[in-house]
Formats: structure tokens, sequence, C-alpha cells
């Protein structure tokens, strides 16, 4: 089963998103295959394609790992992509967070190295994907993302209190990825029990 570890957002903010890359849409941009309303999250680790042994020690630890943790505040703002405007692969909203995001993202990533997933590669670097560009991004799209870009009536602003962490379950179909939610794990270090 391929899964992985989330921050939920709630339908009114995953809204707000969409309506972000709606404004890009109109803008003209089509190179770019864009992530449903539904499908916004924020991801702390890609577990890929996983066992069903390697899967209940995520359903079995990851609420003890959650009870460590505090609840924190996020805030989102600003467009940019990855890796760079001379190749852009990933369109995203940016997140500015506490170091308390980062703990709770080491310790998945700790708890995934233990049930046998490799750690990443590269540094985690929070982000809200809207969309991946296609084979046919063009120049012209890549001119138009870098004005939209540098539009201020496109900077997004918004915050969102994360209280929780999830475990997602990804089934691939032909008309792109659904996702399940198998568990919430509530964040309780110095919440009431």
């Amino acid at each position: 089963m391929r899964a992985f570890i989330a921050i939920e957002f709630p339908q009114d903010l995953q809204h707000q998103l969409s309506a972000l890359s709606q404004n890009l849409r109109t803008a003209g941009l089509s190179g770019i295959r864009w992530v449903p309303p539904e499908n916004i999250h924020l991801t702390l680790k890609f577990l890929g394609e996983i066992p069903p042994d390697v899967l209940q020690g995520f359903i079995t630890h990851l609420p003890d790992l959650a009870q460590t943790a505090s609840p924190f505040t996020l805030r989102l703002q600003g467009l940019g992509v990855f890796p760079g405007l001379r190749h852009p692969r990933v369109l995203w909203v940016g997140v500015e967070a506490p170091q308390a995001l980062f703990d709770l993202q080491r310790e998945v990533e700790t708890l995934a190295h233990r049930l046998g997933i490799p750690p990443e590669d590269r540094p985690f670097t929070p982000h809200i994907t809207l969309g991946r560009m296609r084979p046919d991004f063009s120049l012209r799209d890549q001119t138009l993302l870098e004005t939209q870009l540098q539009n201020p009536a496109l900077n997004f602003h918004a915050s969102l209190n994360v209280d929780r962490v999830c475990l997602f379950r990804s089934d691939l179909l032909p008309d792109g990825a659904r996702y399940t939610l198998l568990l919430q794990a509530p964040l309780l270090r110095g919440r009431e029990k």
C-alpha cells in the first residue's frame, strides 16, 4: 500500500488554495497538473509502498509519537517553484513554520526509519504543492509563471492551527491520486489528555 504522513487541511483552506490555483489557470498557465482541492495537505513523510506489518507499525506508534508533540500554528504565504524558475517542476505555497513542525517531522522521520523506511536524502522544506509541471510545460508557461509569481494580487496568506498528524493511504487511479485517511493522531503535549 502507498502511504504518507501529513498535516490535513480543513476544507475551507483547501478551497482557498484551490481558488489560487484557479486564478493561475485563468491567467493562462496550461502546462501544470493541478492538485485537486481535496488532496491539498502538508506532507511530513512520504512512505511509498509499504507492507501491512509496516503500516501496522505506524498505526500502533504514531499516536504515541503525537502525544509527545505540542499543537502549533502554521502561516502559509507566498508562491514559489522547485527547484527554480529555469527548470520548474513543482509550484508551491510557502510555509512559515515554528520549530515545533520541524521537531514533529524529525520524530516522524525517526519512527519511519525504525520501521524500515529509508530517510530522506534532502532536508525537510515545508511547502504546499499546488501543481506539478507536465511534459508539455512550455517556454510560454515559464514566462507567464515568472510574471505571476511577482503578481502581488496572488500573494497568498493564511494560517492553520495544527493539532493532529495523519496517516493517509494513496491510491493511484487513471484520473489522479485518491487519498484515504487511515489515522488521526492528536498532538497532546501540554494539553489535557
